[in-house]
């Protein structure tokens, strides 16, 4: 008895209900592109995202794309160098201990290392230099992203330690590179010839 009462009080509602709810509609408009019940206006209705309000002063300096590689960062050598190897093998990847760049280099993190930028990296005990030339921070349109921060080990003239990169280098370091070379004393172009693919 009870249970008959129910579910004649649940076929009424669902009735009554299902006439005023309404269906997925093909309109391009917000208002309608998405069902909702009666009487709830399209500002309410999902999805409900709304402008997030945030001052200009922390809004004013914030870039996604300016966000780089710091101090205690892991990074992955992208080169057959004995030493890259070994730090794989042994599942101990190198870390930044030092960023040779002028970006946030004032602020309490340090420096912050962009594409192409050299790093100081401890691995195995020792202190080895790099260049980045890969991240995982999001980029500027052209510049592609990787999926791990990518480092090629170099020697203190510049040339790479390796003989061969096995990744994919960015177009975009290579006037870096070629701004940042010195005969003199460091010569980074020559990271260039060991390179297989670029993109």
């Amino acid at each position: 008895m009870l249970l008959g009462g129910v579910r004649n009080l649940l076929d009424i509602s669902v009735r009554t209900f299902g006439d005023s709810v309404r269906s997925f509609s093909s309109s391009t408009t917000l208002a309608e592109k998405y069902w909702r019940l009666p009487n709830i206006n399209a500002a309410t209705a999902w999805p409900n995202y709304k402008d997030e309000y945030v001052h200009r002063r922390h809004r004013i300096s914030n870039y996604r794309h300016t966000w780089g590689v710091q101090k205690t960062t892991k990074m992955k050598v992208v080169d057959n160098s004995a030493l890259g190897r070994q730090a794989e093998a042994i599942g101990r990847p190198p870390k930044v201990i030092h960023v040779y760049a002028e970006k946030h280099q004032r602020r309490r993190h340090g420096a912050m290392g962009k594409l192409g930028d050299r790093v100081l990296t401890a691995v195995c005990g020792q202190m080895k230099k790099g260049i980045i030339v890969g991240m995982k921070q999001k980029q500027l349109h052209g510049i592609p992203r990787m999926d791990t921060n990518n480092i090629v080990f170099i020697e203190e003239n510049g040339n790479p330690t390796g003989n061969r990169i096995t990744a994919p280098l960015p177009n975009h370091i290579r006037p870096i590179l070629s701004q940042a070379s010195d005969p003199k004393k460091a010569d980074y172009t020559k990271l260039f010839s060991i390179a297989t693919t670029w993109v």
